[in-house]
């Protein structure tokens, strides 16, 4: 089992993984560069089977020959120090591959908006008194609340400058609501929000990501993507407010490090 960075990422490599199992888009986010996480493979120039691990949530993808011995053993590996979770479709038969027990399951939601489906603008002027919107900078970005812990998912602010888009909402010097859209990959950037407890039932996170998603239309970005547990109703409310659609459900199952 070898482990290689983005930068040592091949074509053959790529084409063992599938883009339309859940949540694929931060697979391939992974293999480009734009999220940080782990690739793992037999040999990158002839691979055989890949494996791809998104650091933020742990999902990990494989491609190519798959059995279950290889699965357990990579999971294995990687939860010694964090969570590992798989998703499937029902009817999905690569689940029957999954290592036996695992710690915690959800059903999950995962959500598209094609560039221009929706009128966006109900929301864009929609700031309460005293609140302003900002498309984030590297200055502002350096500031955000928890920042450290953040940026791992992009494996640090000077990636994420590259390759991602940000908005903010701010009352004074308060950081209330973020919202962040990953690289591009395939035409698609996903989407996450975040706002503070205090602060939510305002309507925030929905005025934060129209502002995001005028500003990724504005970049080329043809569609946006979003991605929820089920049981997250703030969150599937967002999305069905900004024309998010063609809902797709999964399941998410995660096994823990030993010692958690």
């Amino acid at each position: 089992m070898i482990s290689i960075t983005a930068n040592q990422v091949t074509p053959a490599l790529k084409s063992l993984f599938d883009p339309t199992v859940p949540t694929g888009i931060r697979c391939f986010a992974v293999l480009e560069g734009g999220n940080s996480g782990r690739i793992l493979t037999d040999d990158p120039d002839c691979p055989q089977w890949g494996y791809v691990w998104e650091v933020d949530d742990g999902t990990l993808y494989g491609g190519g020959a798959q059995n279950r011995e290889l699965l357990a053993r990579t999971v294995t590996m990687l939860r010694q120090d964090s969570i590992v979770a798989l998703g499937f479709r029902d009817g999905d038969p690569s689940a029957d591959l999954f290592p036996p027990d695992p710690d915690a399951c959800a059903p999950c939601l995962e959500l598209d908006r094609p560039s221009g489906s929706s009128d966006l603008s109900p929301y864009l002027d929609r700031l309460p008194t005293g609140y302003e919107i900002h498309r984030m900078d590297r200055a502002l970005l350096a500031k955000i609340p928890r920042h450290d812990e953040k940026m791992i998912r992009y494996g640090g602010i000077n990636n994420f400058t590259g390759k991602g888009l940000a908005t903010c909402i701010m009352r004074g010097d308060e950081f209330v609501c973020e919202a962040y859209a990953d690289m591009e990959v395939m035409g698609a950037r996903e989407l996450g929000v975040t706002t503070q407890i205090e602060r939510r039932g305002q309507g925030l996170a929905t005025i934060a990501c129209a502002h995001l998603i005028r500003l990724v239309e504005q970049s080329g970005t043809q569609k946006t993507y979003w991605d929820c547990a089920k049981l997250n109703l703030r969150s599937v409310a967002v999305a069905r407010k900004l024309g998010f659609g063609n809902v797709r459900g999964y399941k998410r199952l995660a096994w823990f490090p030993p010692n958690r």
